[in-house]
């Protein structure tokens, strides 16, 4: 669903992020044009604002949760492969990544359109809840101060999610001064905005910034319902920041932010004997939990299938299972006394179609235990903190700091400690692969760190492997975009 159609010259903007308040989506899209609310309607109360801020949480949720980006970075990266089909017990790479998975999307027919179109969507609606807040009168000024807030990390982290999927990592070049994206501060118009992508290191400033102001409208007022970890508060806010500090090479403000969130929170790491039982709570979050965009119920009190990552990674029996399962790859760099090894994922003998025969015969594949009894998306842990910091703190040339924080949490996984003489940037690495698994990072690590993508086990990809660098890191811009604006570059390697 798209806010605005590009095609357009003049756009009468309806507000449709309203859709997203539960269970009415189906209900406003079946609208006659002539009976949706328009934008001043949506606007003319607090409710109004509200129920457009809630609609850009459902819109974000969405998008994060969709076919194609929810996976991602893992099976991109290496830790994700298929299951064989249950009818034909054939392995089949999804229709939604089959270009994506060989790193072969192209632009005219991207598989990652949606992702593009509806980020800047989503972007488009925060800019214009922001732009009308000064028009909000029955509201109390800490209100107004706290949506402004929330409107802008919206904005920040859809502009974040768009910088890693549409253009190379902040090192790829010495200054980043290579292509990064159209940052849109206020509402696009077709026919009259046609703006240039910035740089890579000018996009990452804005993200900041945007975090940074936001930082300073945060009000203790709650603005929706619903638990706390579900909304951008000003822990969740310089929680993001780290990580988008993280990306942009600033390492002071990574250790700084990660810090106060280690220091000032509250949040805790799981223990070794919480871990496992935390993960497997049914339909509440881990205890690490920072930020987790809840799942959607409907009128019946089910959760809306198409936003829970169980869709992607749930076992329910040998004939009820998701698309994908654990690599061995991954799998094979746990040690035994690890507890993200131990009981965290579900051994499971499926029928699988023998090459070249008629037979199948039972293998063996793995399922994570992250989401199955819970279906919120988590966004953001306490344990990616510590990561943060240590790995900012090793890129600064400060070892025993580094050494701290990641033995820190491999104390609480059973793991073994990291010694003074290793390689502390490769261990963080390797940390962030077994720790942050599923969540979205792999892939983005990967060019991060400036490694190769090797896909070894079960890999059906036409092209399993990617040296680094390669145009190949990054996706195209849908092809619609830059012809309906000459001033947007398409990324190299693409046409």
């Amino acid at each position: 669903m798209n806010l605005i159609d590009l095609k357009m010259k003049k756009i009468l903007l309806y507000l449709t992020i309203i859709i997203a308040t539960c269970s009415a989506c189906g209900d406003f899209l079946e609208q006659e044009p002539g009976t949706q609310t328009s934008v001043d309607e949506v606007f003319s109360s607090y409710e109004g604002y509200q129920s457009a801020l809630n609609g850009c949480y459902y819109m974000l949720n969405s998008q994060l949760t969709s076919d194609e980006n929810a996976v991602y970075a893992d099976v991109l990266g290496g830790n994700l492969t298929f299951t064989p089909s249950t009818s034909s017990h054939n392995f089949k790479i999804p229709e939604s990544i089959t270009n994506i998975y060989s790193f072969a999307d192209n632009a005219d027919d991207s598989e990652m359109e949606s992702v593009y179109d509806n980020l800047y969507d989503i972007i488009n609606s925060a800019n214009i809840i922001i732009e009308r807040l000064p028009e909000l009168k029955d509201a109390t000024t800490d209100q107004v101060s706290q949506m402004n807030a929330e409107a802008l990390c919206i904005r920040a982290i859809s502009h974040f999610y768009l910088l890693r999927l549409f253009a190379q990592n902040h090192s790829y070049t010495s200054d980043a001064s290579h292509s990064g994206i159209i940052y849109n501060t206020r509402v696009q118009i077709a026919g009259e905005d046609y703006p240039a992508r910035k740089t890579v290191q000018e996009s990452y400033e804005l993200i900041i910034k945007d975090l940074q102001d936001a930082l300073s409208y945060f009000k203790s007022e709650t603005i929706l319902e619903g638990p706390e970890y579900s909304y951008f508060t000003s822990t969740v806010c310089e929680a993001l920041l780290a990580r988008v500090a993280l990306y942009a090479e600033d390492y002071d403000l990574a250790i700084t932010s990660a810090g106060n969130i280690i220091l000032n929170s509250g949040i805790s790491l799981m223990t070794k004997e919480e871990y496992v039982t935390e993960w497997k709570k049914p339909d509440t979050p881990v205890s690490e939990i920072i930020f987790e965009l809840s799942a959607r119920i409907n009128d019946d009190g089910e959760y809306i299938s198409s936003i829970i990552l169980s869709g992607f990674f749930g076992y329910n029996n040998e004939t009820d299972y998701s698309d994908y399962c654990v690599s061995s790859d991954l799998l094979n760099m746990f040690e035994n006394d690890d507890v993200r090894y131990s009981n965290m994922f579900i051994e499971a003998d499926l029928e699988t179609a023998i090459e070249n025969s008629t037979a199948t015969e039972d293998l063996t594949y793995y399922f994570t235990n992250k989401f199955q009894d819970n279906p919120g998306n988590p966004i953001l842990r306490i344990s990616e903190m510590y990561l943060i910091r240590a790995e900012a703190y090793a890129r600064l040339d400060e070892p025993e700091n580094a050494l701290t924080d990641l033995n820190t949490l491999r104390q609480e996984r059973g793991a073994t400690l990291a010694l003074i003489t290793d390689d502390l940037v490769e261990e963080i690495f390797l940390e962030r692969r077994k720790e942050l698994c599923f969540e979205g990072h792999l892939f983005f690590d990967i060019a991060r760190f400036h490694k190769d993508v090797e896909r070894n086990s079960g890999c059906i990809a036409t092209t399993c492997d990617l040296n680094y660098p390669s145009n190949y890191f990054i996706l195209p811009i849908p092809k619609e975009n830059t012809e309906l604006n000459s001033n947007l570059e398409q990324n190299e390697g693409y046409y």
